[in-house]
């Protein structure tokens, strides 16, 4: 079965049987996910929006997998459309969906957090618009955007975190991260918005 066949599968088989029970996150909550769901091994972080026009806007969802000093420690551990699997084999993009077309999930982003390497700390989520100054783009152009932490085994919805509106400038959204404090993980519903573009993201990690 090629890849693209495979995630096909994987995308349709998480929304037939996701229950939507969670916690709804604020801006700047956080959550201590081994305590509130002990045992979490392997999640789904999935990123979804709205267009408001008929306007197709390119967003790309990239995770960098940062350590103490909030740098990744090497270039692959910036995963994207085009590095689709981390080097210690914990974390795996799915693939771009250049369009946004359809129901639930725009891109989803697969994890199992006991196989991220020791020195990693934080696992950062940015939504990026492709080209966004080139084609006047900004996150005003979406509507309903959100960051979602599913745990895969249970097929379980876990939290939520809806951005509001106040991104509408913007070109950029970190909407959430993962981070690790003595060896217990927690989920912080971020939502940072900048104008970096995603290489201004590249500058500053990689």
């Amino acid at each position: 079965m090629g890849t693209k066949s495979y995630f096909s599968l994987q995308y349709s088989y998480f929304h037939q049987f996701i229950k939507t029970m969670s916690i709804t996150l604020q801006k700047g909550n956080s959550v201590n996910l081994s305590k509130k769901e002990p045992g979490l091994k392997k999640i789904m972080i999935g990123l979804g929006w709205e267009f408001r026009t008929s306007s197709q806007v390119d967003l790309d969802a990239s995770v960098f997998m940062l350590n103490a000093v909030s740098k990744v420690p090497q270039d692959e551990y910036f995963v994207f459309y085009n590095n689709l699997r981390s080097p210690d084999g914990a974390v795996q993009h799915t693939g771009d969906n250049r369009t946004g077309v359809g129901d639930d999930d725009d891109e989803m982003i697969l994890a199992n957090l006991s196989l991220v390497q020791g020195a990693i700390t934080d696992l950062v989520f940015i939504v990026s618009i492709h080209e966004a100054f080139q084609r006047r783009h900004s996150f005003g152009l979406l509507k309903d955007a959100y960051i979602r932490l599913v745990d895969v085994e249970s097929k379980r919805e876990i939290l939520r975190y809806d951005l509001d509106a106040e991104f509408t400038a913007y070109t950029d959204v970190e909407f959430g991260r993962l981070q690790r404090v003595n060896e217990e993980w927690y989920f912080r519903a971020s939502g940072i918005g900048g104008s970096l573009g995603l290489q201004g993201y590249v500058d500053k990690y990689v």
